[in-house]
């Protein structure tokens, strides 16, 4: 089975609200009344994280027992950061960084990325619009994987 990794943005009321009392998180990730935003990046998770030194995915507050695998939070002010450290970021970048991975980078689902990079330059595309959009409406971001 695979882990693909998900983002939802929510009003940061609403995430502050869900820190403090977690067993609001499934609820509200679940459901579709509170969620402004979102988008996944399916299994390409692994490999942005390792070429984009976590911009768009580390840097929040994780909370346990949610989500069946945990939830990570990340305010509006990182949320700006992540989205301008993203831009900045060209297709080619991306790819002479794919292409520089070998097999020892035991990175998840390497190979299938590595036989078609459209896929890899699709999903970061979808990642940097959520983060731009997230970041021009001061939007909070859950990510979790499932």
């Amino acid at each position: 089975m695979s882990m693909n990794l998900f983002f939802q943005a929510f009003a940061k009321e609403d995430t502050d609200a869900m820190e403090q009392d977690p067993s609001l998180v499934d609820a509200w990730v679940e459901g579709e009344d509170r969620c402004l935003l979102s988008t996944d990046v399916g299994t390409a998770w692994d490999i942005l994280n390792k070429l984009l030194d976590g911009a768009g995915i580390g840097g929040g507050r994780f909370i346990d027992d949610v989500l069946s695998n945990g939830g990570e939070v990340i305010d509006p002010a990182l949320v700006k950061e992540h989205a301008e450290v993203l831009s900045r970021w060209t297709h080619e970048r991306l790819l002479d960084g794919l292409r520089g991975l070998g097999e020892g980078d035991d990175a998840y689902h390497l190979e299938c990325f590595q036989e078609d990079e459209q896929d890899l330059l699709d999903e970061f595309d979808k990642l940097a619009t959520f983060y731009r959009e997230a970041a021009v409406r001061g939007l909070a971001v859950i990510h979790y994987a499932a």
